[in-house]
């Protein structure tokens, strides 16, 4: 088989390559990024590239035109490697990073009670001699279980290579590091240093997102956790949902692949922690991760096929303590890794950390908790019951499925504004940077800025006659001109479809039909609800007033809705710094009823009614359609 080099500008990067290969498949084993939402399967048209030199073997398709063609654009996933060639990935195609991997300042996440599973205690031992000769590990044991009150405590490989260099070097003066899950009675030994080092003991809480993984560096010994970095999950390069990244694992070497980029992903944000605080990779004790349930099997390398497959079980729904060095994580050999259980396939840990992280579990008051995404879960209950469900939204909240579709970085519409007496616009970009997208907040409020001033119809129809210099035909329909392609940076004009717009009531209903669903199947209904808690970083740059319109949320008082930041960031937080939070993690997820919605009564029909702006049903959202009224001049 021939080999030649592709190039990647503006990253300069050259690659090794087979006749054969997809320059997708290229760019990922050079560790770049090219956007592509279905994994490369070549049906989403996001991973555009344009040929600067040489050839590839592809053809114009439904998401090409042959003028494009002509221009050198080429799709990443259906190009296949025939000679040397120049690929330019344009800023549309790039995933952004920088918009993630920076520390923030947050509010530290603190308990009433100071707990942790891991803690150092210190143990003075007698030295050895000629008259007591007794090991070095006999000797620490038996202090730990006269002095120390611990019985029957064990030991790891790792802490008992460390022991005879850490009691020398101390005078036999130790900090000794324990480990207990209190969910599985035992202490174990899981590190040693000599007295003479600083006390310090740390935990790192990681929310493995199919966006982004986060994590906080959590100090056990003081409570404080106040160091947070992001960072681009890796594995989107094989798909933007956990569908695709399943279809991916089942391929090759896939499985492998995954699991090494979100190990990666771990391993860079330790690294950003050990330059806010050195040395914390050293004391690092404990490491707790939430996810949904495909991002937990992905990140153990467990196979996730049985997910998407009747009768659609995982492999697993609680783990064991595993060790976060067997993974590849770059900590100490000891160091233990806690998985957040999952309550089902697609109702995973990242909620249950949620739902501790939010209180819902002690509020008596009815509460819908919610994590917008490509795959929303729901939960309804309070402190007496709990109810939940997941509903596939689709990628549109994260700009997928969106012709100018993109996440949330530099560059992307995310403000817009209409004007009824002018029939214009204004609209601003993250960054303030010139146009190259839409991400899935400017998508909700342009679309609720286009209803309610008449230019969208209920049914997600352009009324030409509300904007005619900016509405026009394409072949699909028509579009909405944002902005024009001498103002982007794309040099294409940005559009919004009503395809695009279509995609969006499908994802919006797909979540409200959820909640109706959820609240029917306990006898209640929408305006039972006291409270309304929205997690997860969607929900951070979401305008509450335009998700109601568009009716993504009920229309309630807006006294009844309140934000929690990253849910499952702090409830992995919450379980580092304390045993029993971690505990009743358990009691959270053991106490939950699933509902697998398809196959709900009346799930379907609540769907079908909720595919229009903002529902079918006028009377759910007074408020809303009597401001359109008036606004769109009716």
């Amino acid at each position: 088989m021939s080999s030649f080099k592709i190039t990647f500008m503006p990253d300069n990067v050259v690659a090794d390559a087979s006749s054969g290969e997809t320059i997708i498949d290229v760019a990922n084993r050079a560790n770049l990024h090219i956007n592509a939402s279905c994994g490369g399967a070549g049906v989403c048209g996001r991973c555009r590239v344009v040929l600067a030199g040489g050839e590839v073997e592809s053809e114009p398709g439904v998401y090409l035109s042959s003028e494009e063609y002509g221009q050198g654009v080429r799709l990443a996933c259906l190009s296949y490697v025939v000679g040397n060639a120049t690929i330019n990935i344009p800023p549309e195609s790039r995933a952004d990073a920088t918009v993630y991997a920076t520390a923030q300042a947050e509010e530290e996440t603190s308990v009433e009670t100071l707990d942790p599973m891991a803690k150092d205690i210190e143990v003075e031992l007698t030295a050895p001699s000629a008259a007591d000769n007794l090991g070095d590990y006999d000797r620490l044991m038996a202090s730990l279980t006269t002095a120390h009150g611990l019985e029957n405590p064990e030991m790891e490989l790792a802490a008992l290579l460390e022991m005879p260099e850490a009691l020398r070097d101390g005078d036999f003066s130790a900090w000794v590091t324990l480990f207990e899950d209190p969910t599985r009675p035992g202490r174990k030994v899981i590190g040693i240093r000599s007295a003479k080092a600083p006390k310090q003991v740390y935990a790192l809480a990681v929310d493995i997102g199919t966006t982004t993984v986060w994590g906080r560096l959590v100090n056990l010994e003081t409570g404080e956790s106040r160091h947070s970095h992001g960072d681009l999950n890796g594995q989107i390069s094989f798909g933007e949902d956990v569908i695709s990244r399943i279809v991916f694992a089942a391929k090759g070497d896939g499985l492998a692949r995954l699991k090494d980029k979100v190990i990666a992903n771990i391993n860079n944000l330790i690294d950003l922690m050990e330059k806010d605080v050195p040395g914390c990779r050293e004391s690092l004790a404990l490491v707790v991760t939430a996810g949904n349930t495909t991002m937990s099997h992905l990140l153990t390398g467990l196979n996730p096929k049985s997910i998407r497959l009747s009768p659609y079980v995982p492999a697993a729904a609680d783990w064991p303590v595993l060790k976060a060095a067997d993974l590849g994580i770059k900590v100490k050999g000891s160091v233990p890794l806690l998985i957040y259980p999952s309550v089902s396939s697609y109702v995973g840990g990242d909620i249950v950390a949620g739902v501790l992280a939010s209180g819902l579990y002690q509020r008596p008051e009815l509460t819908l908790f919610i994590d917008v995404g490509t795959n929303g879960e729901i939960v309804v209950g309070n402190q007496d019951w709990m109810t939940c469900a997941a509903c596939s939204a689709g990628p549109a909240f994260e700009g997928g499925g969106v012709k100018f579709g993109m996440r949330a970085a530099p560059g992307a519409i995310d403000q817009f504004y209409f004007d009824p007496v002018t029939r214009t616009h204004r609209l601003t970009t993250i960054g303030e940077e010139k146009a190259i997208g839409i991400c899935g907040s400017g998508l909700i409020n342009i679309v609720a800025e286009l209803f309610m001033a008449g230019v969208l119809d209920p049914q997600g129809k352009y009324v030409k006659e509300k904007a005619p210099e900016l509405i026009r035909d394409d072949e699909d329909g028509q579009e909405y001109v944002l902005c024009p392609a001498a103002e982007t940076g794309i040099d294409r004009d940005i559009v919004l479809t009503e395809i695009d717009v279509d995609n969006l009531i499908r994802a919006k209903g797909a979540m409200y039909s959820g909640y109706q669903t959820l609240l029917e199947s306990v006898g209640l209904t929408m305006g039972d609800l006291e409270k309304v808690i929205i997690g997860g970083g969607f929900g951070k740059s979401l305008n509450l007033r335009n998700a109601i319109t568009i009716g993504l949320l009920p229309e309630l008082p807006v006294e009844k809705f309140s934000y929690i930041g990253n849910s499952s960031l702090t409830g992995a937080t919450l379980a580092a710094l304390s045993g029993s939070l971690w505990q009743k993690a358990g009691e959270i997820k053991a106490n939950m009823t699933n509902f697998e919605l398809s196959e709900t009564p009346g799930y379907m029909d609540y769907y079908m009614a909720s595919q229009f702006l903002p529902h079918t049903r006028s009377d759910l959202f007074p408020e809303t359609m009597a401001a359109r009224a008036k606004g769109a001049g009716k």
